[in-house]
């Protein structure tokens, strides 16, 4: 009986492994799309709110090839226009196939969209 013990617990392990995976990725990838809109939100144009967003996305997931490979950031200025928003939308791919004896799938994907207010008060271009 003790022998069934130790492959359970491997599996249970595993799955905190897998669960604790799924939500810093989770995690990760909401504070990427905050990021990327704030710098959005910062920038001048609607051109540079791409660039910013891409860039503060890029950032905040710099270090994490395990929870979250690969990423897509797409910024969206909408009017570009004081009171309007800018949202940006970061996915992310989170692998799995690495803990052996789950059953999981290969990958989990992961997405998040944040939306930032523009400045009502800002000077146009």
């Amino acid at each position: 009986m003790a022998l069934s013990y130790v492959p359970l617990m491997v599996l249970a392990a595993l799955a905190v492994v897998a669960c604790l995976r799924l939500a810093s990725a989770a995690i990760d990838v909401n504070s990427a799309a905050a990021a990327a809109a704030r710098q959005a939100s910062l920038a001048r144009t609607s051109g540079e709110a791409h660039a910013a967003g891409a860039d503060g996305a890029s950032t905040t997931l710099a270090g994490r090839p395990i929870t979250c490979q690969p990423f897509t950031i797409t910024v969206d200025p909408g009017a570009f226009v004081p009171g309007g928003q800018v949202s940006a939308t970061v996915t992310c791919s989170v692998r799995l196939e690495d803990l052996y004896g789950l059953g999981l799938p290969g990958a989990v994907t992961i997405t998040s969209t944040s939306r930032q207010p523009l400045d009502e008060f800002r000077s146009q271009p």
